[in-house]
């Protein structure tokens, strides 16, 4: 079995889980390597919320909700050129954020599907999202380290949120993660939440998770399609590179 379960985010265009697996092996490899750390491959199983065949669930529509949470989005953004005034209307909007340099080149049609997702998952455990389960179903005997990335890290923190101390670790990576609704998680002993000072969906949602032993704020130029910008970072590089020594693996 795997020590490390690998949790990929949607909001891009639909990839293989081929695709996902070399960028994220190859990524992790490099982040391990800047932070100094043997450049091992590591055994890995993988959750792909983004697979060609995956329908996303994305809950009812909220309009108001979602037009909010798409202007919270414009004012977090930011913009390889001058953005100029907020564009009149939600489809003008979602169009010139599209370009922003964290949705990078998505569809409007992806960027407000991505938006639903976040709002979908805005419930918690009783939500019954599709995602916590297969992130539950993913968890073996020898899983020591859940790794997740935006939606994915919400995914996985919300499938380990009940699972107490012998909870595999957990990393999750620019994870827009819902408000705490009754009390704190009683999750995994160990949670690191990286977070990027230029993550739009963070400064856009402004949640912080119940449950967190560690924090990690760093500038690594995120994008919503791919964990690579976070993965291939030193400051992650130390975070699992000190995990993978201290687990029972090690």
């Amino acid at each position: 079995m795997s020590r490390l379960l690998i949790v990929h985010g949607t909001g891009g265009p639909r990839r293989s889980d081929d695709s996902v697996r070399r960028e994220w092996i190859s990524s992790i490899e490099d982040g391990l390597a800047l932070a100094g750390y043997p450049a091992v491959a590591p055994d890995a199983a993988l959750v792909n919320l983004d697979a060609p065949d995956r329908v996303p669930a994305l809950g009812d529509g909220d309009p108001a909700a979602e037009a909010a949470l798409l202007r919270r989005c414009w004012r977090a953004a930011t913009f390889d050129a001058e953005a100029g005034a907020e564009p009149v209307g939600e489809d003008a909007l979602a169009a010139r954020l599209a370009w922003s340099r964290y949705f990078c080149g998505l569809t409007v049609e992806e960027l407000t599907g991505t938006l639903r997702q976040v709002r979908a998952f805005a419930g918690g455990p009783a939500a019954g999202h599709p995602a916590v389960d297969d992130v539950r179903a993913a968890l073996g005997p020898d899983t020591e380290i859940v790794i997740g990335h935006c939606l994915g890290g919400v995914a996985a923190a919300l499938a380990l949120a009940d699972a107490g101390a012998a909870a595999p670790a957990l990393i999750t990576l620019g994870a827009p993660h819902p408000p705490v609704v009754g009390p704190p998680a009683s999750g995994p002993a160990t949670w690191v939440d990286l977070t990027d000072v230029q993550d739009t969906l963070l400064l856009a949602t402004g949640t912080a998770p119940a449950g967190v032993t560690g924090r990690v704020s760093l500038d690594c130029d995120p994008r919503v399609r791919g964990a690579r910008n976070y993965l291939a970072s030193p400051e992650f590089g130390k975070v699992l590179g000190t995990l993978l020594e201290t687990s029972p693996g090690g």
